[in-house]
């Protein structure tokens, strides 16, 4: 019987654990605006490169629309951040 409560502990703090870490993950005061804009920048980049190259090297429709749509949502993301960013910046 031990045994079972050791066991119970262990998940017990596991599970602790992982919900706190959860939790730290999601606050939005961690998260660093700068660093997020930079990075949907480089993201944006990075997606046009890969779209001129399936475009030059004729990728099917098939491979290049998913590439079409990640570039959309991420200037669609990029276009919120940077109205964060001006809307912060008045304040």
């Amino acid at each position: 019987m031990p045994e079972a409560f050791a066991v119970l502990a262990v998940f017990t703090i596991a599970g602790i654990a992982y919900v706190a870490a959860w939790l730290q993950a999601r606050d939005p005061a961690r998260v660093d605006a700068r660093q997020d804009f930079a990075q949907l920048k480089i993201q944006e980049a990075w997606l046009r490169e890969r779209l001129e190259r399936a475009r030059q090297e004729q990728w099917s429709g098939e491979m290049i629309q998913p590439i079409t749509d990640e570039l959309a949502a991420t200037l669609h993301r990029l276009a919120r951040a940077t109205e964060e960013k001006t809307g912060l910046a008045e304040r």
